[in-house]
C-alpha cells in the first residue's frame, strides 16, 4: 500500500461516516468540520494502531531521534539540553506507549467529539510536534557530515544519505515514508488542526457526555494494557 491509496481509503471512510451522521443521526453542525473530524480521527486511529502492534519498533525509532538530538545540541548554545535525551532514551518504551495510546485515543475523541476544545488544542499540539520531528529529519538532508544542524551557512545540496533518521516511523513497519513526504503530510494536517481550534464548537458529538467519557477511559486503559503486554 502507498500513502496515496491509504489517504484515499481513509477519505472514503470519512465521507461515508459523515454522510451516515448527517442523514441518519442528524448530528452534523458543519459538514466540512465533521468530515475533517472523521478523516483526521480515522487517520490517527489507523496510524496509532499499526504502531501499537509493535511498540518496541516505535521505541527504537525514538531512541534514534534522541541520539540525533543529543548530538545536534552538543556544542551549541542549547548544549544544556543534551543530557536530557539520554535520560529520555532510557524510558523510550514508556514514551512510545504513551505516544501510541495518545494518538489512538485522540483519534477516537475526534470521531465522537469528546471534550471538543481540549481535543482541538491537543490535536494541534501533537501535529506541531510531529511536524517538528519530520521537518528536522528532512532538513538534515541538507547538512553534510561534520557540520552541525545549526550551522546554517554550511548547509549544502540535499543528499538523502545525510539523514541520520531515514524514516519517521509514522506508520510503523506497515508503510515506510521518506522524511520529505512525512513532513509535507504533517504540514497538510496543520490545516484542519488550526481549523479545529477556531471551530471546535461546530464539531459534532456522538452519544451523551457520560458515554463519551466512558469510551475514552475504557479505550485508554485497554490500549495501554495491550501495548505493554
Amino acid at each position: 500500500m502507498t500513502l496515496g491509496t491509504l489517504v484515499i481509503s481513509i477519505a472514503i471512510t470519512a465521507l461515508l461516516l459523515t454522510l451516515a451522521m448527517g442523514i441518519i443521526s442528524r448530528r452534523i453542525n458543519n459538514w466540512l468540520v465533521s468530515y475533517l473530524q472523521n478523516f483526521c480521527g480515522a487517520l490517527f486511529i489507523f496510524s496509532g494502531w499499526v504502531k501499537a502492534i509493535d511498540p518496541l519498533g516505535t521505541a527504537y525509532k525514538l531512541e534514534q531521534y534522541f541520539a540525533e538530538f543529543e548530538s545536534t545540541f552538543s556544542g551549541t548554545w542549547f548544549s544544556f539540553l543534551s543530557p536530557v535525551f539520554p535520560w529520555l532514551a532510557e524510558y523510550a518504551v514508556a514514551f512510545s506507549v504513551f505516544m501510541i495510546v495518545l494518538e489512538i485515543v485522540l483519534g477516537i475523541m475526534l470521531l465522537i467529539g469528546s471534550a471538543r476544545k481540549f481535543t482541538a488544542w491537543t490535536f494541534l499540539l501533537i501535529v506541531v510536534f510531529f511536524t517538528f520531528l519530520t521537518g528536522f529529519t528532512f532538513l538534515t538532508g541538507y547538512v553534510p557530515d561534520g557540520v552541525n544542524f545549526f550551522q546554517f551557512g554550511q548547509w549544502g545540496p540535499y543528499v538523502e544519505t545525510n539523514m541520520k533518521v531515514t524514516d519517521c516511523g509514522c506508520f510503523g513497519d506497515f508503510l515506510k515514508l521518506k522524511p520529505r513526504i512525512s513532513f509535507f503530510k504533517d504540514i497538510f494536517l496543520l490545516i484542519p488542526a488550526i481549523l479545529f481550534v477556531f471551530t471546535h464548537k461546530k464539531m459534532h458529538q456522538l452519544y451523551g457526555s457520560g458515554g463519551r467519557t466512558a469510551i475514552v477511559l475504557i479505550s485508554t486503559a485497554a490500549l495501554t494494557f495491550y501495548c505493554f503486554t
